[in-house]
């Protein structure tokens, strides 16, 4: 089976178009979404630091982008290509009422997210969640294992159907499983024909490398990777990972785990064949491998990265 793996879209439409038109021109049978499906718009950002931000609309722009492109979109793409499967998980930056209201208006695409799907003998098992930070949207947010605490941050939130809410006191973490526990309740095929979708990477791999040089993946997902031994495990979350790293895949064992990265004005995605995914696989921008580090400005795009995380270290941390 083809499959084609992109993530981190962030509600840009001209990424969806690009994704979709690489899909197709490469022969994929199975598109994969590996979460942040939705925009994250902030007008009047400097509110944030007012504390006047209306976090609810940051909520209606992804209901707005759902109706008036997403659900259009992959439903007009599997009319013309009904042969091609396409399964996606969410990511931190997507509210998860925009998440039930896209599962709601659009039945040509699958969310498996805490699910699996089969196709062709190949199960794909997905899974959105990452670990905390200091970031506002909770609702896909989860302690890693069930002795971590929740990072304090300014603004703590959760949605719902009336909009958004404030999670008091790490609520939002205390009162969920953790990333090990929801992992250890996924169903299990054959490693050999499984295909994970995470949006989260697994801790110290290369493909959790921040802007800073540090780790930030999962250690449970990492665990539950090597326990597992699927034939690939896919993700997304850290955008500059590759370029930092200097490679997007890497073996966690027997496993290919995959990092595409991601930028704004340019897909990145990979595919490859189920019967060899390791000799097959082809990043959209890199090829074969390895990262060529100068393809885009790294500087520009680093120090970009160090004044979002100092806004977010000083401004959204508690």
């Amino acid at each position: 089976m083809r499959v084609a793996f992109t993530c981190d879209l962030h509600g840009r439409s001209p990424l969806y178009e690009e994704a979709f038109e690489y899909a197709v021109n490469e022969g994929a049978e199975c598109i994969l979404i590996g979460g942040d499906l939705l925009p994250t718009r902030l007008r009047h950002p400097y509110r944030l630091v007012t504390g006047g931000f209306e976090f609810t609309d940051s909520l209606r722009a992804q209901f707005t982008f759902i109706d008036s492109f997403l659900a259009r979109f992959l439903e007009d793409f599997s009319r013309c290509h009904p042969g091609i499967l396409i399964l996606y998980v969410p990511g931190n930056h997507d509210w998860s009422t925009a998440l039930e209201h896209l599962k709601d208006s659009v039945h040509a695409a699958t969310c498996i997210h805490l699910d699996s799907v089969t196709a062709k003998g190949i199960v794909f098992t997905g899974y959105g969640c990452v670990t905390d930070s200091s970031f506002w949207v909770k609702d896909f947010v989860r302690r890693d294992t069930d002795t971590d605490r929740y990072i304090p941050s300014r603004y703590a939130l959760t949605s719902t159907r009336e909009g958004v809410t404030v999670s008091p006191e790490g609520a939002y973490a205390a009162l969920r499983p953790s990333i090990g526990e929801e992992l250890a309740s996924l169903s299990r095929g054959d490693p050999a024909k499984t295909i994970c979708v995470f949006h989260c990477p697994p801790y110290a791999t290369g493909l959790d490398t921040l802007y800073t040089g540090r780790p930030i993946g999962s250690r449970s997902i990492t665990e539950y990777i090597r326990r597992a031994k699927p034939l690939v495990s896919l993700h997304g979350h850290i955008h500059e990972a590759p370029y930092m790293s200097g490679f997007f895949r890497t073996a966690i064992g027997p496993t290919l785990a995959v990092n595409p990265g991601h930028h704004p004005r340019r897909l990145h995605a990979v595919i490859f064949d189920t019967d060899d995914p390791t000799s097959s696989l082809t990043h959209s921008v890199f090829g074969t491998g390895p990262v060529d580090r100068t393809e885009f400005d790294r500087a520009k795009d680093r120090c970009a990265r160090m004044v979002k995380g100092f806004f977010m270290k000083n401004v959204l941390m508690k």
